[in-house]
């Protein structure tokens, strides 16, 4: 697991990237879609199957990026969302689109580091980590802290990368699929449900989708920067061997745990 310590290197972790330097055009980078991470849908879904009374539901989107997933959930369930992210380009994008799509009075995005605003908050029905990395430390370290943040019943649904058991890879941060069990078994907590890629197969579509449209605005990029062009072609190539193993050797799991 690759250690991170600045709020910098954790924003750059969850993005898949490593490379602090890349920061600043972000917001360039990934104004081509709306949703970073696990599709809304899903999470909405999830939240349908076990839970009732949405109108009283308290929902926490650690990582919130861009604010969909807690964007769409307030507004089709009508349930209070917050949601944290590091970035605050993306947070004022979450703010706008909370307004416009008539829930800004009950969903609310705020700029900070969810390792120590976590420390802060109370309890929650929903916690949400949309393939945000290991931000909180491993599986075990992750839900030991959350649960002392989950109301009585309450759920936290995380979106992961993993492998097989018994297969390795260079990918940063990925475990094997029974080191993941072993970690949530330890924990205390219950594993109640799993969706794995195979049931949301628009994944692969939104991937290659996110590829091209990276690639075209790195493009983009360099033509106006050129001093950043090496650091932009690095990059390019960090993606595209991303998205191979994405679509390879890691497979995407989203976890229902209480």
């Amino acid at each position: 697991m690759n250690i991170v310590n600045t709020l910098e290197e954790s924003i750059t972790a969850a993005m898949e990237d490593f490379n602090t330097d890349l920061i600043k055009y972000y917001p360039y980078l990934f104004q081509d879609y709306w949703e970073l991470g696990t599709p809304a849908n899903e999470i909405i879904k999830i939240i349908k199957k076990h839970k009732l009374d949405y109108l009283n539901l308290s929902v926490l989107d650690l990582g919130s990026g861009k604010g969909a997933v807690s964007v769409k959930i307030a507004s089709e369930l009508g349930c209070r969302c917050r949601g944290i992210d590091g970035m605050t380009d993306f947070v004022a994008f979450s703010k706008t689109q909370a307004k416009e799509y008539g829930v800004g009075d009950i969903c609310h995005f705020e700029v900070n580091d969810v390792r120590t605003r976590i420390k802060s908050l109370g309890k929650y029905d929903v916690i949400i980590l949309g393939a945000i990395g290991p931000v909180l430390g491993d599986f075990y370290q992750t839900l030991t802290i959350l649960k002392d943040h989950l109301n009585k019943d309450g759920l936290v649904i995380m979106n992961e990368g993993y492998v097989e058991d018994g297969y390795t890879t260079d990918y940063p941060n990925v475990f094997q699929k029974g080191e993941i069990l072993e970690q949530i078994n330890k924990s205390g907590m219950e594993l109640i449900e799993t969706i794995t890629d195979d049931e949301f197969p628009e994944l692969n579509e939104y991937l290659e989708f996110e590829a091209k449209n990276l690639e075209k605005r790195c493009n983009e990029l360099m033509e106006t920067y050129p001093e950043d062009k090496n650091l932009l072609l690095k990059y390019i190539k960090r993606q595209k061997e991303l998205y191979h193993k994405l679509t390879n050797e890691v497979k995407s799991i989203i976890f229902v745990i209480k």
